[in-house]
């Protein structure tokens, strides 16, 4: 059975490129590299699930906001503030 992909509008395109660009400026300002944040040992295992929350492709839950923010070593807050 297919599953069927939820379609995300515009303004929720703009949001999540909005907190994935904050995402990479931070783990960019603390000189942090994909593969220093990912791994089997990490909250987020996957380097490209990362590059899409980053690139603002990816529509993640609230849990993922507290994992990424966790593995920053910053509050969730920090992401989501204009």
């Amino acid at each position: 059975m297919l599953r069927k992909r939820k379609l995300i509008s515009s303004s929720d395109k703009t949001l999540l490129k909005a907190i994935g660009s904050k995402i990479q400026q931070e783990r960019l300002r603390q000189d942090l590299n994909v593969f220093d944040i990912t791994g089997d040992d990490m909250p987020i295992k996957s380097r490209q699930h990362w590059q899409a929350i980053e690139a603002g492709k990816k529509n993640f839950n609230i849990t993922t906001l507290y994992k990424v923010a966790a593995t920053l070593k910053i509050t969730p807050d920090k992401l989501i503030k204009s």
